[in-house]
């Protein structure tokens, strides 16, 4: 007698894959809502830069 997982349901027989389980929870999707961007410079900072810099262009 052989036993089939159906459905993604475990029977007698099959192997649970809790990676697959882990990796397809909704808590663990990334979104771009998930990343922060880096805080802009103002402009004071970006001239301050631009006078340290060594004669390198931006």
């Amino acid at each position: 007698m052989h036993t089939f997982c159906i459905n993604g349901q475990t029977a007698s027989g099959c192997s649970t894959n809790y990676l697959t389980k882990i990796q397809h929870l909704p808590a663990y999707r990334l979104t771009s809502a998930s990343f922060t961007p880096p805080p802009r410079k103002s402009l004071l900072d970006k001239i301050v830069e631009f006078l340290r810099s060594k004669g390198n262009p931006l």
